[in-house]
């Protein structure tokens, strides 16, 4: 009959950051140098160690590696965000994994133009609005169509809206192809390259007002 060694494993792994301060200091250096390398930061690599921090940055520099700034960090964790998100991984995913918080994570993604932001949302909207509403259909079905709650909302988005939805809806009554528009400006496209992908004069875009 083989012994059960289950819990002397697991009594093992609870013990092991405090018997690092038995490991002789080259393992130690080089565990810590291979935790950096990895990304984490010093006051993670302390905290899972059970280290001092300045203990940490001392043998990351006795060992000569080139510390992060704060910039290089958030860039570091930026491109960890970019990669998961690329990967599949929703934002409350990505921020949970990465010990971020959901804002940190959205804001990133839209800095780096993998999702728009509220504002940018909202004038997509305004823009599908308008062209639904300059075809006919009523708010009640605008509100669906848009992923709203209710018509309330639907008034709310308009009334709270920078963009001057009259003056649009009446100059845009012969363009089908008003979202589309919008989508390629938020996308970066030029005004110049727009017009000649729509067939349209650049004045008449500067006067919708939502460029």
């Amino acid at each position: 009959m083989e012994p059960n060694n289950q819990g002397d494993e697991a009594l093992l792994e609870e013990n092991i950051p405090v018997m690092l301060e038995n490991v002789p200091l080259n393992e130690r250096d080089a565990l810590i140098v291979e935790m950096y390398e990895d990304g984490l930061s010093t006051y993670e690599i302390a905290i899972e160690l059970e280290l001092n921090r300045h203990t940490v940055s001392r043998v990351l520099k006795e060992n000569k590696i080139e510390t992060r700034t704060i910039a290089d960090y958030h860039k570091f964790k930026h491109e960890d965000i970019e990669d998961l998100f690329n990967r599949g991984k929703s934002k409350h995913e990505i921020a949970k994994e990465l010990g971020l918080t959901y804002y940190t994570v959205r804001k990133v993604l839209e800095d780096r133009g993998f999702i728009r932001n509220r504002k940018d949302k909202e004038t997509l909207r305004i823009a599908n609005y308008v062209q639904m509403k300059n075809r006919g259909y009523d708010n009640e079905a605008i509100s669906i169509y848009l992923g709203l709650n209710d018509v309330k909302q639907l008034n709310k988005l308009i009334r709270n809206s920078t963009v001057n939805v009259t003056a649009v809806r009446q100059k845009t009554k012969k363009i089908e192809s008003l979202p589309d528009i919008v989508r390629d400006r938020l996308e970066g496209k030029t005004i110049h390259d727009i017009s000649m992908k729509y067939n349209l004069y650049i004045y008449l875009l500067k006067f919708y007002y939502l460029f």
